[in-house]
């Protein structure tokens, strides 16, 4: 009677809130905060750093969320996966069983009716219950199709839909709010594949959680407590002092870590590339699957086995006694000290008549589990139940992309983003998914809080397919996209601006992956909108005007802002031959002070030209001898080691020098190329050691002719904007 009422009592503290009790309160949460690492060098941490821009890593707080860290998150994922109580009843899988039949069904005796009654009734919406695995991911086998599971909102399937919302949030508080959201759910899968490194949770044995442990108390945390989960509630010491396990998984699926398939009652293993349920099933017992107990059929296993040919009788202590008892050992048996270094797999229980505990009866023994079988089992199943953990936390992030970010103005305000991609998740592929970037900025009035800052978001890109891109001997060329910027940012918060690039889709063996990255913007080495009228922003000097008798009286030169347009026009009049030139530039060559500071700028791989030209015309192009001209027009950037870069149009440009690269633009759009790739694609080598840019030019030039012209020559041009921006690898 006392029995049942603690059953009552337990059930009705844990339906208000109160734990019942590896247990929620402490184990759980300690093997969590051991497989996430120490919070300044653990790979999670190393990436929310790198990738998420969370400074503090697993320390980072989100305050409006309770000012708990992502740490404090993960943990408490792991408590709540308990609660309410029957959630319990989804955290059990035999690996031996097909998925849809492999939860717990064992719940026969009283107890187990009363609780399933209970759960039919108060915790109704967990009535139908699933596989551990199942429930954690959504898979009913390791390759099928995610089923929905009712009232589960913190699986793996939720946990990545929370942090593709984070990543896509438009708002400080919703991107707060998923990404708790996103750690609390990784931390509930987390208790849940930690809870098949518990044999009694992979060897349908309910009933060993209904043993009260001892009269002494009536505490209901104690009670409906696996007898080795309650062992380890106040050893965290065995969990901190332990060396990993990881899994040897080659291109995993999100379930191989609990269950690969491999393990079929027959080939037992202690390999890593097991699932842990697998591993935990074959080399472990629990209180009611001892096989020389005459355990009842749903509690007969294949393995392990205790037979004479593969383990022996060996004596050692009790735990903290002087009590000598007799153990299972699978080892050699060494000399009895107090040390207890005998392999207590199993413990002969008093029951047997001392005559016949020998060898050659081993595999008919009444065998039991004591303090001394639950270390050693900790002591072996630790290490994989942290192992794996901290495995599936690194599964959960591992997607890695190097990006290159590049700003494309127009009006003075960005107008795109320009990416480079390259995945360089190891050995997976990315594809079948979408990209979207989401941004955030401080506007010239917002306050230094954040509280201020626009939120904007770009359209969907389909993320075609991705190859790994970080082999070396294999090169994969990135992908490139602009994403459009609805809203452009202005140029005054560009200091402030941070982007972030999100991907969901399939990587390797996981349908639905997510990966994120935050990224900033380079330096923006020169700006010119033609906003600051005439001058401009850098004092151009125009040769509107004859200068040193180049513009004598044949015709008309002109420079006028329109808006934020520099026109330029370069006429000869009909009944003239001598030459006109209009250009305007920013030149060391001759510089008499008006270009200090500006000029030169240093080139160097990830500098890009960004300019747009709306028009580029001449009336009629002047007749000159086969193979010249007697004109061009163009933009004309110079650099100190000889090279030239011209952008002109069809018939208007002219060679120059070996080592002038020619591109025919089209007038309207924002050109956006990278200086270094130009060269490399006309094939002009570039000179070893630094390289500048010492002149910008754009220039309208009419020759001489042979005879007096009996056209006008009208060359025309619409200048609109011009700038030298450095991309940002991260």
């Amino acid at each position: 009677m006392r029995r049942y009422f603690t059953l009552i009592l337990c059930l009705f503290l844990s339906y208000s809130g109160y734990v019942c009790a590896y247990d929620e309160t402490y184990t759980h949460q300690n093997i969590t905060l051991q497989a996430a690492g120490d919070p300044k060098t653990g790979k999670v941490s190393i990436c929310l750093k790198q990738n998420l821009g969370f400074e503090g890593g697993l320390e980072t707080k989100l305050p409006s969320n309770g000012d708990r860290t992502v740490l404090d998150w993960l943990q408490r994922g792991s408590f709540d996966e308990d609660q309410p109580i029957c959630r319990r009843s989804n955290h059990f899988h035999n690996p031996l069983e097909t998925w849809s039949q492999s939860y717990m069904n064992d719940d026969t005796s009283l107890d187990g009716v009363l609780i399933r009654s209970y759960c039919n009734v108060v915790g109704w919406p967990y009535s139908e219950r699933k596989s551990n695995v199942t429930w954690g991911t959504g898979y009913l086998s390791p390759n099928g199709t995610p089923i929905t599971r009712y009232n589960q909102d913190m699986g793996w399937d939720n946990a990545r839909d929370y942090y593709y919302w984070a990543l896509t949030s438009i708002s400080n508080t919703g991107l707060e709010l998923f990404f708790t959201k996103t750690f609390r759910a990784v931390g509930q899968v987390l208790h849940l594949l930690q809870d098949v490194s518990v044999p009694a949770h992979v060897r349908n044995d309910f009933t060993s959680h209904e043993v009260f442990l001892g009269m002494e108390s009536l505490d209901p945390i104690i009670f409906l407590s696996n007898r080795y989960e309650h062992y380890l509630q106040n050893r965290s010491t065995l969990i901190f002092s332990l060396t990993l396990d990881f899994p040897s998984f080659s291109n995993p699926r999100i379930t191989d870590f609990w269950d690969t398939e491999q393990y079929n009652g027959e080939n037992p293993s202690e390999s890593l590339s097991l699932g842990l349920s697998e591993f935990a099933n074959a080399n472990y017992f629990s209180d009611w699957t001892i096989p020389n107990n005459n355990p009842t059929t749903k509690h007969i296993f294949p393995y392990p086995k205790v037979n004479k040919t593969n383990t022996r009788i060996c004596e050692d202590y009790a735990q903290n006694s002087t009590e000598i008892r007799k153990y299972i050992s699978r080892k050699e048996c060494p000399p009895l000290t107090q040390e207890r270094k005998a392999d207590h797999f199993v413990v002969i229980s008093l029951v047997n008549e001392e005559s016949i505990i020998t060898n050659e009866n081993i595999s008919s023994l009444k065998l039991s589990l004591d303090e001394n079988v639950h270390d050693t089992y900790a002591k072996e199943l630790l290490p994989r139940a942290v192992g794996y953990s901290a495995g599936l936390l690194n599964y959960f992030f591992r997607g890695e992309f190097q990006v290159t970010a590049v700003p494309i103005f127009y009006k003075n305000g960005i107008q795109y983003l320009r990416v480079k991609i390259k995945n360089m998740t190891l050995n997976e592929t990315m594809k079948d998914g979408e990209f979207t970037v989401t941004y955030s900025y401080r506007p010239s009035w917002g306050k230094a809080d954040a509280s201020d800052d626009i939120w904007g978001q770009s359209p969907v890109v389909p993320s075609g397919t991705l190859e790994y891109g970080g082999d070396d001997q294999n090169p994969v060329e990135d992908t490139v996209i602009d994403f459009w910027i609805p809203e452009p940012i202005p140029k005054g918060s560009y200091d402030s601006v941070k982007f972030t690039l999100a991907f969901k889709g399939t990587l390797g063996n996981e349908v639905g992956a997510v990966i994120g990255k935050v990224l900033t913007l380079g330096e923006i080495k020169f700006g010119e909108e033609w906003d600051n009228g005439l001058n401009g922003n850098y004092t151009w000097a125009h040769t509107d005007f004859n200068l040193l008798g180049q513009n004598p009286a044949n015709g008309s030169t002109s420079n006028i802002i329109d808006g934020d347009t520099l026109i330029k026009d370069n006429i000869r009049h009909v009944g003239y031959k001598t030459a006109r030139v209009n250009d305007s530039f920013l030149s060391t060559r001759y510089n008499n002070g008006q270009f200090k500071g500006i000029l030169p700028i240093k080139i160097t791989r990830g500098t890009y030209i960004q300019f747009k030209i709306d028009e580029m015309s001449i009336n009629q192009i002047p007749a000159a001898p086969q193979g010249y001209t007697n004109q061009y027009q163009g933009l004309w950037l110079h650099f100190n080691n000889g090279l030239v870069l011209q952008y002109t149009q069809e018939g208007q440009g002219i060679y120059y020098t070996p080592t002038t690269a020619t591109y025919i633009f089209e007038p309207g759009l924002i050109i956006v190329d990278n200086i270094y790739q130009l060269f490399q694609i006309a094939q002009i080598p570039i000179p070893a050691g630094d390289m500048y840019l010492e002149e910008i030019s754009f220039v309208q030039q009419l020759f001489p002719l042979d005879n007096l012209s009996d056209v006008e020559h009208h060359q025309h041009m619409k200048i609109d904007s011009i700038r030298i921006i450095e991309e940002k690898q991260q």
